[in-house]
Formats: structure tokens, sequence, C-alpha cells
């Protein structure tokens, strides 16, 4: 077991309880917990596709949002969602299944994209999909931080009419696109680095799955695949979209939720206050695919007259009580600094070694294996404090010379 090779200090800490240790030090998976995904929104005929398709390792949290995105797809920005004359939106969805390796989240993405085989090319061009799929939707992040085409990626999230498009159009490849993609938790504040990105996507971050039915009858992924065709065939192209209008009563509802959206977001900063600010937007898009995802399943014929006010309160409802709090648990996880990740790691250390007391020079040395300079030591020191992982010893002084050597008590609880 490595040992403190210096003095240890011979003045016991203050006899103050200790505080409890921050749960994030010592489990990078601690968090609140986070509701389950409410399918009682979804139609019965989407809703048991995903309940047939759980299992222990694929939770109905990450085959609903590949649902959704493959909905999106077949719609993306060729059908709008009309609030008024001045505000539209396209059913352009952006998704992120957050979660570590091997708790479905390929899975789910697969089952989805399955779903798509022969629907999900664009009209105008037949071999390019309307949606991107990504495995490792972190690095595929990070890297659209440097390419030229990311103000095109960003517009092509409002899918913006033909004559609104930028000198020399947007390239077919990011105009009007779904995108949906796997997040690794450690690579959250690498690939969300851009909060711009970052605030145009849906969040998903459940719980590993530990148990679900094995047996049952299989998913009817060709009764699904026929609702994704019914879709596809009302999308018209991103210049001459087909309208879902939303009635007047589902608008007087929307002007009553505006309200509170703002104030959230005036509560809010960062990328989590830029997130909420679409809220609205996010609500009408959302609202819009679940009365076309009803109308498919109900057997309608023609595109539906109306987005009414349930499929408002249903659209709010996810968004509120779904949407938001996965969104918040990232956004917190993506804004740790490194210093927390380092914490983490001498926290695990001094667990294993059980030492009572440590110097910067072990915490450096040792716990972070001369990985850091003295400095970096010193903040994940002050970050360990602030944790409840360490408190400070009164220096120790040897002659009345220089400063004393500083030591630090590991909470016990850890020993």
């Amino acid at each position: 077991m490595p040992l403190d090779t210096e003095t240890p200090s011979s003045v016991t800490a203050a006899a103050e309880p200790w505080p409890e240790i921050d749960r994030r030090l010592i489990d990078n998976t601690a968090r609140a917990a986070l509701p389950a995904f409410p399918l009682d929104v979804l139609p019965d005929k989407w809703r048991r596709w995903i309940e047939a398709k759980a299992c222990a390792f694929t939770p109905v949290d990450y085959l609903a949002q590949g649902l959704l995105a493959a909905v999106s797809a077949v719609c993306g920005a060729g059908i709008v969602t009309r609030v008024s004359p001045n505000w539209s939106e396209p059913l352009v969805l952006w998704q992120a299944l957050v979660g570590g390796p091997s708790t479905g989240k390929t899975p789910a993405l697969s089952a989805a994209r399955r779903l798509l085989d022969g629907l999900e090319s664009d009209p105008d061009t037949p071999n390019e999909p309307k949606a991107r799929w990504h495995d490792e939707l972190g690095a595929w992040l990070d890297g659209a931080r440097g390419r030229a085409c990311r103000a095109d990626w960003l517009a092509g999230w409002q899918a913006a009419s033909a004559d609104a498009r930028p000198a020399g159009g947007w390239s077919v490849d990011v105009y009007g696109k779904a995108i949906v993609g796997a997040l690794r938790p450690e690579r959250l504040a690498d690939g969300l680095a851009d909060e711009e990105m970052a605030a145009r996507f849906l969040y998903a971050w459940p719980d590993a799955a530990v148990c679900a039915p094995l047996g049952g009858a299989p998913a009817d992924d060709e009764g699904v695949r026929g609702l994704l065709r019914k879709l596809s065939g009302l999308s018209a192209s991103a210049e001459h979209p087909g309208t879902l209008f939303v009635s007047d009563a589902a608008v007087a509802a929307l002007e009553h939720l505006l309200p509170a959206l703002r104030a959230e977001m005036r509560e809010a900063d960062g990328v989590e206050a830029a997130w909420i600010g679409k809220g609205a937007g996010t609500i009408v898009r959302l609202a819009g695919m679940l009365s076309l995802m009803r109308w498919a399943a109900e057997g309608g014929e023609k595109l539906p007259d109306d987005v009414e006010v349930e499929a408002i309160a249903d659209a709010h409802a996810l968004w509120s009580g779904y949407f938001l709090p996965h969104a918040r648990a990232v956004f917190g996880e993506a804004g740790a600094t490194g210093e927390d990740r380092l914490a983490r790691r001498a926290t695990r250390w001094l667990g294993r070694c059980k030492l009572p007391r440590v110097s910067r020079q072990t915490i450096r040395a040792e716990a972070l294996s001369r990985s850091v300079d003295a400095r970096r030591a010193d903040e994940v020191i002050e970050r360990l404090e602030a944790g409840g992982v360490l408190r400070a010893l009164e220096a120790e002084r040897h002659g009345s010379r220089g400063p004393g050597r500083r030591r630090w008590e590991v909470n016990p609880a850890l020993l």
C-alpha cells in the first residue's frame, strides 16, 4: 500500500462533525433520480412496439427516443406545424441517448433504423437519408465545432425556407436533417462544449435497466413501418412543406404556457437557459409529431386539420416532465470541471488505500500518478475539501524558517 512518505502531522483535526461526502465524488453515475419516459403520451400501436422491444439491456427511454427519431426522419422539414402566420416549426428533432457502455443505446438505435428501411430517402435526392445516426455522437459534436458547415447545421435545425438560405445555399447534407446518436457520460463535457449545438438536443439518460420480461409477443416491426410509411407519404419538400395547423384553442393553451417558460429561462443560465429558450418551439414540434402519430394509428387518410389542445398538453408534459429534468442532469454533468473528474479519481484512490492523512505530494504523486502539476493538485484538493473528502489540518512547522507543511485529514467514512 502506498504510504505518505512525509512526517505525519502531530496536530489533530478539529472535533467538528464531518459533512456528508458529495456522492458525485464517489460514483460518477450518482445523480438525482430521473423520470421514466411517459409512454402514455404515445398512441397504443406505437407504445406497444416500444414495450415489446424493451428488455433488460434496452430501456424504454432509448426505444422511445429512437422511435421519435424515426418519425422525425420521415417527416422532418417536409411537414411544419404552424402556430401563426409568423411562427412555424419543422418536425425536425435532434436527440441524444446518454449512457455508459452496454446500457442499450446501440440496440435501440438499430431497432429504430431498421424501421426506416426503404422509407428514409429524400424524394428530391433519393440517395440522401433524412436523418443522421451516430453511434458516437460525442465525437461528431466535438468535431462539428471546427467545421465550416457548423452554421449550416444550426440553421438546418430550423429548416428555414429556401429563399432564406444563406448565400451559396445549404448542402443537402445539412439541410433540415434529424440527428440522433449515443453519447457517453464521460464525453459530455467535450461533446457539449458547443452550447449552441447542445441547446438543440433532446436528452434521455435513464438508469440502466436491471430486469424486464423476456417472453411475450414479438414487436410488430412491419406494422410500425406501415405507420411510418403513411407519415412519409404526407411529407413534401422543405421548400413547399405540408402544413399542420394549430387550432385556436390549442394556440390559447400554448399562450398560457409561454410566460412560465420564459420565467424558467430567466432563472437558468448558460446552455440550460438556451435549451429552455427553445422549449416553446420544441413543444410545438412534439405536438405536431404526436398528432401525426395518432392520425396514423387511427387510420386517417388525409393530413389532420389541426393540432388540438390534447396534443399541446401531452407535448408540454413530455417536455417539462421528462426532457427538462434529463437535460438538466446532462448539463450538470457536462459542466463538471476537470477538477471534478480528477477529484473522483483521487477519492477512489483514498478509499482503496485507507490513509488517515495525506499531503499534497501524496495526492499529486500517488492518487493522480503525477498527471498534474502542483497548481492543479491544489485545485483538486480544494474540490475534495468542498466535497467533504478532506479537511485541512493545522500546518506543521519544523524550526522557524519557511512555511509549515500542510496536511489533510481524510473523511473516516472512506476508511
